[in-house]
C-alpha cells in the first residue's frame, strides 16, 4: 500500500522522458553523421556512444524508484506495545437543602458547580460520571467520556430534583463502588463535594465496600464552621423565609469537616477545604496522582514504512551513473 498515492501520476512521465531521451540520442548521433562517419569517429575517438544509452537507462529506473519513494510505500506489519493510562471518576455532588446557604457566594450548591467543572476540564479525555444525592443518590450523568456531556448535564442540577430530602453520604459512595467495582484498575477515584450534615448511619458499611473496590475518595467541605441560615425562596427566586427547625428557630448550617476528612483517610484519600483559598490547582494534583491506572496494555498493528528503499536504490542508481565513463577502456 502507499501512503500518498497522488505522486504515483508521476510515473506517467516516464514514458515521456523516455522519449525525449531517445530523441536526444538520435539528434546527436545524426549531427554527429554530418561531419564525420561512425566508422572514422570511432577509430579518432576513445568515446563509447553506448554509453549514453546506459546512462539514460540508470535515470529512467532511478526516476521511477525515486517516485516509488515519494509515494511511501508500506508493507510488513508491525506490533507495538501500547501503555494507555485510563481512570475512573466518579463525582458526587451533594444537592440537599443545606447547599443553599450563602456562607460561599452565590451559594454552596454553585460553589460545588464551579468545582466539578473544573475537574472536567482539568480531566478531557478521561471517563467521568457525575452523582447527585440528597436523602437518596442517583446518577446525573452516567460514565462517559463525553465531557460536552458532563457539562450540560451539570447544567441542571439543582437543589430539590431527588424526592428525598436529608443527606446520605454512605448512598453515594455505594453508588459510586458499584459502578466501578468491575473495572481493572487502580485509578478508582470518587470525588465528593458535601457540607458534610450527613443524617444516616451507613458510612462505615459504605467505606468498607468503597475498600473492597479500591476506590479513593477525595473529599471536598464546602460550607463555613460560622455557617449561614438556608434560605426559602419564593418563584421569583426572593428570599421569603429560612429553614427552621421544630421549635421554630432559624437552622444555622455549619460545614461538618471532621466526617469529610475521616472518609478521605479511610481510602487513603484526601480533604479539600474550599471555604478558604483556590483549591482547583492543589485538586487536580490530588485526583491525577491517584487516578492513573498504567493496566491496560493494547497491541496495535502497524504497517512499516519501506520508502527508504526505494530512495537508497535511486540514489545508488544515480551514483553509479556518474562512475559510468564516457570513453572506451583501453585493451
Amino acid at each position: 500500500m502507499f501512503v500518498d498515492k497522488i505522486y504515483l501520476l508521476l510515473l506517467l512521465l516516464l514514458p515521456l522522458l523516455a522519449g525525449f531521451l531517445y530523441l536526444a540520442f538520435r539528434k546527436r548521433m545524426f549531427d554527429l553523421a554530418l561531419f564525420i562517419s561512425r566508422g572514422n569517429f570511432l577509430s579518432l575517438t576513445d568515446v563509447n556512444l553506448n554509453t549514453y544509452k546506459i546512462k539514460n537507462i540508470l535515470i529512467l529506473i532511478a526516476l521511477f524508484f525515486l517516485i516509488i519513494a515519494l509515494a511511501r510505500p508500506q508493507f510488513g506489519d508491525k506490533k507495538k506495545i501500547v501503555i494507555k493510562e485510563s481512570s475512573e471518576i466518579v463525582i458526587a455532588l451533594d444537592i440537599s437543602k443545606s447547599m443553599l446557604a450563602q456562607d460561599l457566594k452565590p451559594n454552596r450548591l454553585e460553589k460545588a458547580k464551579d468545582i466539578v467543572l473544573k475537574i472536567v476540564e482539568e480531566n478531557i479525555g478521561e471517563k467521568i460520571g457525575v452523582i447527585v444525592f440528597s436523602g437518596t443518590a442517583m446518577w446525573q450523568c452516567p460514565m462517559t467520556y463525553d465531557s460536552k456531556a458532563l457539562k450540560m448535564f451539570l447544567k441542571d442540577v439543582e437543589v430539590g430534583s431527588l424526592p428525598m430530602g436529608g443527606t446520605q453520604i454512605s448512598d453515594a459512595i455505594i453508588l459510586a463502588s458499584r459502578a466501578v467495582e468491575k473495572e481493572i484498575s487502580d485509578g478508582k477515584v470518587l470525588v465528593l463535594i458535601s457540607d458534610g450534615e450527613d443524617h444516616d448511619s451507613k458510612i462505615k458499611e459504605a467505606l468498607n465496600e468503597a475498600k473492597k473496590t479500591d476506590l479513593k475518595i477525595v473529599t471536598i467541605g464546602i460550607g463555613t464552621l460560622a455557617g449561614s441560615p438556608i434560605p426559602i425562596k419564593d418563584e421569583n427566586s426572593t428570599v421569603k423565609d429560612y429553614v427552621r427547625d421544630i421549635h421554630g428557630q432559624v437552622v444555622i448550617s455549619k460545614i461538618n469537616s471532621t466526617l469529610l476528612k475521616n472518609v478521605a483517610d479511610e481510602t487513603d484519600g484526601k480533604y479539600f477545604d474550599a471555604s478558604g483559598k483556590d483549591i482547583s490547582i492543589d485538586l487536580s494534583k490530588a485526583v491525577k496522582e491517584l487516578e492513573k491506572n498504567k493496566r491496560e496494555v493494547s497491541q496495535k498493528d502497524n504497517k512499516i514504512d519501506r520508502f527508504q528503499i526505494f530512495l537508497f536504490m535511486s540514489l545508488v542508481l544515480l551514483f553509479v551513473k556518474l562512475l559510468i565513463p564516457v570513453k572506451r577502456l583501453n585493451g
